[in-house]
Formats: C-alpha cells, structure tokens, sequence
C-alpha cells in the first residue's frame, strides 16, 4: 500500500505563518495596538511537561509584546487545583481567562465559573466538553494519529505487530489522536495492533506500562506514543531490553528530548506541534478577546512530520518563529 503524502516543513510553515495572519487580519489588531491595561489568567494543566512549559514560554513572549499583563497558574495536572485557580482567577475579574483544562469534563466547569462571574473565557490545546467558549484553539489531533500512523507504518515497512500508548483519556486530544492512529493504521493489511495501553502522557507511567508489554509483547516491531513524554518512556523500556534503535518508535509533540532522539535514532519520528507557536497565537486571540472582538469559535493548527533528515529544518524552523530554547542544545 502505498503511503499517505505528508506534508513537507516548508508547506507546514508556510500553513502555520498564514494562520498567523489570518488570526491577526481577523482580530483586526496587529501586535503593537495591544492595551497597556489589558490583564489574562492563563490556567496550565500542568507545567512539568515540556510541551507545556514552552507553550508558557511562547504565551509569555506574546503578552510581552502585546502588552499585556499575564498571569500564567498550574494546575499540577489535577481537576480540583484547575477549578480553585479558575475561581481565584474569575474573582480579579480578568479581561479575558485562558484555559488549557486537565480533562475535557473538568474544563466545562471552569468555563461555566468564568461564565457566571462574566469573564470572557477561551480555551487551548484540550477542548472542555461543555461551557460558553469565546474561542478554542488547538491542533488537529485527529491529522496527528494519522500522521503517527503513517509514519510507523512507513518505519516498520509497512508490516508487523505494533503497540499504541494512549495520552489521558479524559481528554479530547488523547480520544482524537487514538482515533487518528487508528483509523489510519487499519489501512495497512500488513500491520497488527498487538496491544493499546493508555499511560496518562507521563514518561515515567510509559516507562512501566511498556515494560509489561514488552513482557506479553518481546518481538514487537514498533510503537506510536500519543506524546513525545510517553516516547522516551517507550524508549527507556527499550534500552533496557537492548532494542532502542531496533523497535521503532513514533511520538507526538516535538519536544527537545524527542528531537535528539530521532537525531540519534532511538526514535523514527515525531509528529511536531511548535508549543512556543501556540502560546503565542493564544495571546493574540486573548488580546482581541480582551479587546470586545470576536475572533470566531475554533482555530485549528496542523504539525509536521519530523524524521532524522528533518531535524536541522525544524529547528530552523523554530527559531525562526522565536523559539530559541528548543533546539539550544541541539
């Protein structure tokens, strides 16, 4: 079967430059008309995962430049921590909350919190399942289980047994990139599914759960992780087994860690989604939120494919966008 295209670096950039644009023609706004007394709470389900401290990075360079006064909470991945911040945060009355919620159900009621105190509220990245939403940008999850797929399929040439490790299943991105994945892989005749675990988008959980499925599952030929976190946990799981290199591995995310991976071989790709980028475009929905704008109910971000030839162009990429951390030590 003949492989799905994926995008180039070059296609994916430009895509992701002229949602810039777009978000910023549609805010009518451009990055210096920004208030001086303009204020936003930005609730993190967690800041101990990479992706999420650079998304925190890139939102704090956006209020900088736009000027306005941002207060970045985390949640420490726990529901109850995210709606006692959001409470906290809805009684300063706020211009505009920013919400990336821990679970989709937990985020619903964040929003209704901010919705009763009349706090414009958006949200990024996890979708909360229900609420008022100004807006909701994140990722197309689906597009990256696909993409995920693909990838494996192409590194395993397109036959064997292979494993998915599930992210949180309480949230959107985690059912999305499951369905995605596969979806996707059900297209390859020569590809079985020997085993789907979820591990909570944690390295260290996707350390363990892949140890016991190694155990059921030593002859395996590769793994799609539904983050870049859960990868290195698969491939830690591998180097202990000696197979690291061998067992090809495909994550989610982009992160540093994942990028030297795939640099080095231990990992075939990462399906990367610039987090830098996204808090960056997050401030500038929230500056036109906070400005009275309505900049529309959904914006959807897509990733690129990033394989061993594809990591100096990423990077460029990235620092391009001015992410300067994420390839520093490249």
């Amino acid at each position: 079967m003949r492989l799905s295209p994926r995008p180039t670096l070059r296609t994916t950039t430009l895509a992701l430059l002229a949602t810039s644009t777009l978000l910023l023609a549609g805010c009518g706004r451009g990055e210096e008309a920004a208030a001086d007394d303009q204020t936003a709470t930005l609730v993190m389900s967690t800041l101990n995962n990479p992706f999420f401290v650079s998304v925190a990075d890139g939102a704090e360079a956006g209020a900088q430049e736009l000027g306005i006064d941002l207060s970045v909470q985390n949640a420490n991945n726990s529901d109850q921590a995210a709606l006692d911040l959001t409470v906290d945060a809805v009684g300063r009355t706020p211009d505009v909350l920013i919400i990336d919620p821990v679970s989709s159900q937990g985020g619903t009621a964040m929003v209704e919190q901010a919705n009763d105190a009349g706090v414009p509220v958006m949200a990024f990245d996890r979708a909360p399942d229900g609420g008022d939403l100004e807006t909701f940008i994140g990722y197309d999850a689906v597009q990256a289980g696909k993409a995920g797929a693909d990838a494996l399929a192409e590194a395993v040439g397109e036959k064997g047994t292979v494993v998915e490790i599930q992210g949180i299943m309480g949230t959107n991105v985690a059912q999305e990139r499951s369905q995605g994945f596969q979806e996707q892989i059900a297209t390859y005749p020569g590809i079985e599914v020997v085993a789907t675990q979820a591990a909570e988008f944690d390295r260290g959980t996707a350390l363990d759960v892949m140890t016991n499925v190694l155990q059921a599952n030593p002859d395996i030929d590769g793994v799609y992780a539904a983050n870049d976190e859960m990868a290195l946990g698969v491939v830690a799981a591998l180097e202990s087994r000696g197979l690291a290199g061998t067992v090809q591995v495909v994550g989610n995310d982009g992160i540093a860690d994942a990028l030297e991976a795939v640099g080095a071989g231990t990992m075939y790709a990462t399906h990367a989604e610039s987090p830098y980028s996204l808090g960056k475009e997050v401030m500038k929905i929230a500056a036109a939120i906070a400005d009275g704008e309505e900049p529309g109910e959904t914006k959807v971000l897509e990733g690129t494919l990033v394989t061993k030839a594809d990591v100096a162009d990423f990077c460029a990429t990235l620092e391009d966008l001015g992410d300067t951390d994420t390839c520093a030590a490249l």
